[in-house]
C-alpha cells in the first residue's frame, strides 16, 4: 500500500494519533471533536441524533495495539455506539466477549452472538446496525447520509452486492453492511431464535463465511437488499483499497460476482463514499487525517444538492 514505504515503526506511528492516557475513547461524540479545526458540521451533527447507527467490530485480541486502536481512534468514535467482538476475557464496555475460537468458521456465530447483543439491550436505542471488520475504514456522517433515505422501521440491508450463491445477492463483509432496526429485529427473533437458518456448512460455503450466511438469513426472513450507489452509479461501499479502486487493480473475480460490476479509475467512488476494505492501520489513519483535519479553502456542499442517492430495493 502507498503508505508501507514509512520508515518508522508502526506501534510509533500509532502512539502518535492515539489515546495517550489509555482511557476508554468516548463512544457518544459527534461529527467532529477537534476544537483546532475550522467546521461547520450542523449537518452531520442533526444526522447524529436523527440517524442512531450502532457499530459493531470484528477484531482479535493479539490486534488491540494495532488495528483495533486504529478503528477506535477513528471512525468508531463517530458511531453513535460501538463495539468490537473478540474472543478474550477482557471486560469494557465497548467489547462484545465471545467464546468462540479465533477461526474464520467461527465468524458467523460471533457476528450472530452479536447482533442477538445487540437486539436484547439496544433495540429500542439504535436506528440502524454497521457490521465492519478492523480493517475496514468508514466514513460514518456519510453512511448517516445514506440511511436518512430509508425507514429504519421497515426491513432493509444495504451494502456492496454480490451477486453470487443468494437469489438477491448479498453484501460483502469486509465493506461493511448496515442492518435497519425491522431488519435486526426478523433476523434474531425469526431467523435466529427459530432456528429458521441453521449454520451448516455447504458446497457453496465450506468455510461458512459470515457475510454470505447473513446474506442467507436475511433472504430466508423477508429483509431486502437496498440500493447504495448514487444516481450516477457510483458504488458508496467498497470491498478493497482505495487504491485498487483508484488505479484499476480490482480482481477479476468482482466482475463475475457483481451483477452491477465495480468501476476502476476516478470515477470508481460515490462524493459521498462510506467504505473501503483491507486497509492497514497506517491507511487508516492517514485517510481520517485528511478527511477531517484538512480542508480545501472555499470548497463546500451546496445547500441544495437535488437527488445524489438511487433510493429504492436493488434489483439485479
Amino acid at each position: 500500500m502507498l503508505i508501507s514505504t514509512w520508515s518508522f515503526p508502526l506501534t510509533t506511528s500509532l502512539y502518535l494519533f492515539l489515546d495517550k492516557n489509555g482511557a476508554d475513547l468516548p463512544s457518544n461524540t459527534a461529527a467532529t471533536e477537534d476544537e483546532t479545526v475550522f467546521v461547520r458540521d450542523s449537518g452531520a451533527a442533526d444526522l447524529y441524533k436523527n440517524v442512531r447507527v450502532f457499530c459493531i467490530i470484528l477484531t482479535m485480541e493479539k490486534d488491540i495495539s494495532t488495528k483495533t486502536s486504529a478503528v477506535n481512534n477513528t471512525w468508531a468514535r463517530r458511531c453513535n455506539r460501538h463495539f468490537f467482538i473478540m474472543t478474550t476475557k477482557l471486560q469494557k464496555d465497548d467489547i462484545i466477549s465471545s467464546v468462540y475460537s479465533d477461526q474464520r468458521t467461527n465468524l458467523i456465530h460471533k457476528v450472530r452472538s452479536a447482533f442477538e447483543f445487540i437486539h436484547d439491550k439496544y433495540i429500542d436505542e439504535v436506528d440502524w446496525v454497521f457490521k465492519a471488520d478492523d480493517d475496514t475504514y468508514a466514513i460514518i456522517e456519510n453512511l448517516r447520509f445514506l440511511l436518512s433515505h430509508y425507514n429504519a422501521s421497515k426491513p432493509g440491508y444495504l451494502g456492496f452486492i454480490f451477486d453470487k450463491y443468494v437469489t438477491n445477492g448479498y453484501m460483502s463483509g469486509g465493506a461493511g453492511y448496515v442492518i435497519s432496526r425491522q431488519g435486526i429485529k426478523q433476523l434474531v427473533q425469526s431467523g435466529i431464535r427459530e432456528n429458521k437458518c441453521p449454520v451448516v456448512t455447504t458446497k457453496d460455503n465450506p468455510e461458512l463465511s459470515e457475510d454470505l450466511e447473513i446474506g442467507r438469513c436475511l433472504e430466508s426472513n423477508q429483509v431486502p437488499r437496498l440500493n447504495s450507489r448514487d444516481v450516477y452509479g457510483r458504488d458508496t461501499f467498497h470491498p478493497y483499497p482505495i487504491e485498487q479502486h483508484l488505479f484499476g487493480s480490482l480482481p477479476q473475480y468482482l466482475y463475475s460476482w457483481c451483477k452491477q460490476p465495480p468501476v476502476e479509475g476516478r470515477n470508481c467512488c460515490s462524493q459521498f463514499t462510506i467504505t473501503f476494505h483491507y486497509m492497514n492501520p497506517r491507511s487508516i489513519l492517514l485517510i481520517d487525517h485528511l478527511l477531517y483535519k484538512t480542508s480545501v479553502f472555499g470548497r463546500a456542499l451546496p445547500t441544495q444538492m437535488g437527488k445524489v442517492i438511487q433510493v429504492g430495493q436493488y434489483r439485479p
